[in-house]
């Protein structure tokens, strides 16, 4: 009966670009980015309508949750 710990940096996290459960990435103000993500925002033209995508998913860091 063994119990394992498991430190928050362990964990997985949900990247606010493609909502997917991953392991590796960057916070950007407390949000989650991962590698697959900000890999393929760097590599997208501005012409691409993937950028729009990844704008608007990115504008989720700075919006501000309401709770009631």
């Amino acid at each position: 009966m063994g119990t394992s710990i498991t430190s928050k940096d362990d964990m997985e996290k949900v990247c606010i670009v493609c909502e997917q459960s991953k392991q590796e990435g960057i916070h950007i103000l407390g949000r989650f980015l991962c590698l697959d993500c900000e890999k393929a925002m760097v590599q997208t033209d501005t012409a691409d309508p993937k950028y729009r995508f990844y704008v608007k998913q990115l504008k989720k860091i700075i919006s501000s949750e309401i709770y009631s």
